[in-house]
């Protein structure tokens, strides 16, 4: 009896089965390829090099610059600020004469407590007018800076309220001034020497029909080091060095401290792709 039962339970289940599979919505979901518009586009493969290039350039200073300041002192602020403002005017008058630009910059007023016990007191008011002088490289210095001496330059460098006389302060240093269009030129050579090296090499391809690099060429980087090591304004020496990125581009402001070339190497790095078109 048990043999028989589990048979017609079986024949059952069977029967079940085979009436599920003829109902649609058992149907077992096959793939189907998408045709048409709603096909998926395949992107074309991409190829990407890496592209170096070297380059050099030598800089000269264009600009002597005069960083300092003029201080005068009274018992009253008014009788300092007067003698103030007839040496400034005179030593703008300089300034034009030698073709030169005066930028007047921060001018600061102090005070200061009478010492006690002091044989002759010290004028308690003074005012200092912190400026900026700037000539061609080529100026005379020299006799310039004299002249500013004599009527009235007493403060030397940027810490024009320092007068401890406890260290040097640099009086003329030099600058180039169009350092930015220099060092964008500069890259444009090191591109291109990068472009001439990668169509000369095996991995070169028709894209090197021109010898002008083309304008997709991506910045990874751009070094520039000088040959020589300079005197820097904060007292060290060393190598000139700048580093440009996609995400900073700019050197910081290039002074040296003797009107003297520098020679300048470069190196950039740029990713060329090929197949993204």
């Amino acid at each position: 009896m048990r043999g028989r039962g589990a048979s017609i339970v079986s024949l059952r289940l069977l029967a079940l089965l085979a009436l599920a599979s003829a109902r649609p919505g058992f149907a077992v979901a096959q793939e189907r390829p998408i045709m048409g518009d709603l096909a998926p586009s395949v992107a074309p493969s991409v190829r990407v090099f890496e592209l170096t290039g070297s380059c050099a350039v030598t800089v000269v200073p264009d600009r002597a610059v005069v960083l300092g300041g003029v201080a005068a002192d009274a018992m009253l602020p008014l009788p300092a600020i007067e003698q103030l403002d007839k040496q400034l005017e005179a030593i703008r008058g300089l300034v034009a004469e030698h073709h030169g630009t005066l930028e007047l910059l921060e001018r600061v007023r102090t005070v200061k407590a009478p010492s006690t016990g002091a044989r002759e007191p010290e004028l308690p008011f003074q005012v200092v007018q912190r400026l900026q002088a700037t000539f061609p490289a080529k100026a005379p210095v020299d006799a310039i800076l004299q002249r500013m001496i004599e009527m009235g330059l007493d403060r030397f460098g940027d810490a024009v309220l320092s007068t401890d006389g406890s260290g040097r302060q640099t009086a003329v240093r030099f600058r180039v001034t169009n350092l930015d269009a220099r060092l964008d030129a500069l890259r444009q050579r090191c591109t291109a020497d990068a472009w001439k090296t990668w169509c000369a090499s095996p991995a070169g391809t028709e894209a090197c029909a021109t010898d002008r690099p083309p304008d997709d060429l991506e910045l990874q980087s751009f070094s520039v080091r000088s040959v020589e090591k300079v005197l820097r304004p904060d007292g060290g020496v060393g190598y000139w060095e700048f580093t440009s990125s996609p995400v900073q581009r700019r050197a910081r402001p290039f002074e040296l401290l003797g009107d003297v070339s520098v020679h300048l190497t470069g190196n950039v790095v740029l990713a060329h792709r090929e197949g993204a078109r």
